[in-house]
């Protein structure tokens, strides 16, 4: 039997969980590819995207990525909050419900199932929500995919069992940080930038494109300002809507947009 691996002071490393729900794995890329730099301060004993041998035991950190979109899905993460110290939502899916969870928000994902297999259909799915939504989450990290340098930042706190901070920011500081042009006002595209969480360095921005809200809404986002400013540029408020939830964002952050809009949001 392998030996445990130890600190210095022979104390046992932390253990640590990477798991998956419904979700692209791209999160899981990002936590694969910068491995090596963990491997020193905690042991995986879970990790079944990158091994075959997993241990079932308690951990002190699990990070789970994808939203609970399905029954299984459910259990396993009822599963992993028991048995884990912290649980770290990492990832637009398992922070917001993203994608999935934004179409979900359009309708009704029986009707969908159906649609799409037919009413003899014997899949079960749940409407796509975020992992917050049925268990307690101790951290959340968003991105679509993560921050690399985010990401370890969090976790060297969460292994000094510290409360890591996390910005909250609108894309807009990052811009501004960068020296960017704002795409919003000089090239009147619909960048979501002053509503979305910073975290990702202004990435399209930076490149002369758009920011389309991958990364979540920012703390207190201002909807209906955000709507009143693209709907004067020429767009539809519904358009304008159907970008803002595209990656999952909840339905009361639209409510003041969807009565001064006069339609539902």
């Amino acid at each position: 039997m392998p030996e445990e691996p130890m600190r210095k002071d022979a104390t046992p490393l932390p253990c640590i969980a990477v798991e998956s729900l419904t979700g692209c794995a791209g999160e899981l890329l990002v936590i694969l590819e910068n491995l090596d730099k963990l491997l020193p301060f905690v042991r995986v004993s879970s990790f079944p995207f990158a091994q075959s041998k997993n241990d079932d035991g308690p951990v002190d950190i699990a990070f789970v990525e994808g939203s609970v979109s399905q029954p299984h899905d459910l259990e396993k993460l009822r599963n992993i909050r028991a048995k884990s110290r912290w649980l770290v939502a990492v990832g637009n899916c398992a922070v917001w419900g993203c994608v999935q969870g934004g179409a979900c928000a359009k309708c009704k994902v029986t009707d969908m199932l159906e649609a799409v297999y037919g009413k003899s259909s014997e899949i079960q799915v749940l409407e796509a929500k975020p992992l917050d939504a049925y268990v307690p989450v101790d951290v959340k990290l968003s991105g679509c995919p993560i921050n690399t340098t985010q990401f370890l930042s969090v976790t060297a706190s969460i292994l000094k069992d510290h409360l890591p901070y996390i910005t909250h920011k609108p894309v807009c500081l990052e811009c501004k940080l960068r020296e960017n042009a704002c795409i919003l006002i000089e090239k009147n595209l619909p960048c979501l930038g002053p509503v979305t969480a910073a975290g990702c360095g202004a990435l399209c921005p930076s490149m002369g494109a758009a920011c389309y809200g991958c990364w979540g809404p920012c703390q207190s986002p201002q909807m209906d300002a955000m709507a009143t400013i693209l709907t004067e540029k020429g767009y539809d408020a519904m358009e304008v809507i159907n970008r803002l939830k595209t990656f999952g964002a909840p339905d009361h952050l639209f409510e003041r947009m969807s009565s001064e809009t006069g339609r539902e949001a």
